[in-house]
């Protein structure tokens, strides 16, 4: 047991005790507002970006193979005023309303043609040299009649695996009114 003096004052009654645990009180009360305001300014930070600035979908299919492949990530900006050839664009397929996923070949004002007996993709008469492709380009039974001349406000979209893809071949082309995004990377699924 310990007798304290008369000026003595227990260390529970203290002054400064009290003044210290009421100091680390407030700043346990700081860092937790802290806390929330980082994790608000960060939650409002990633849904401004991905979904005003950026995004991300999911490939599905096999139309953009070999480039793109079934089930990988593909991050997209949003942003973008103009779109060119080679570019791979995110959009919403005329008519259906499903996203998907293909490289623009021809812009506003190109005359686009298939040449059936040798499978080659021709842009204002001049054949593509398409490397990164798979198969040959054919045109579709029901599908669009070329040559085709790119309106105003469109972009004639393929699938890389040409053989494979649902493109503007039947469905025309995509007005840049429905494109989502352009393609900037792709996160490769990993193997199971």
């Amino acid at each position: 047991m310990r007798f304290h003096h008369q000026n003595e004052i227990p260390e529970e009654n203290d002054p400064r005790n009290l003044f210290e645990q009421r100091i680390l009180r407030e700043q346990r009360k700081k860092s937790r507002r802290r806390l929330f305001t980082e994790l608000v300014i960060t939650a409002v930070t990633v849904f401004v970006v991905f979904r005003v600035i950026a995004g991300v979908a999911v490939v599905r299919g096999d139309s953009m193979k070999p480039n793109l492949t079934n089930g990988s990530l593909a991050l997209f900006y949003r942003l973008n005023e103009t779109y060119r050839k080679n570019d791979i664009v995110i959009f919403r397929s005329p008519g259906r309303g499903e996203v998907l996923i293909k490289r623009v070949v021809a812009v506003a004002g190109d005359q686009v043609d298939i040449d059936d007996k040798t499978g080659e993709l021709l842009v204002n008469g001049t054949v593509q040299q398409e490397d990164s492709i798979k198969g040959r380009t054919y045109t579709r039974e029901g599908g669009v009649q070329f040559p085709l001349t790119v309106p105003d406000g469109y972009v004639f979209v393929l699938g890389d695996n040409r053989e494979a893809a649902l493109d503007s071949r039947n469905f025309d082309a995509v007005s840049v009114n429905n494109l989502i995004g352009k393609v900037f990377f792709e996160v490769k699924r990993l193997a199971n």
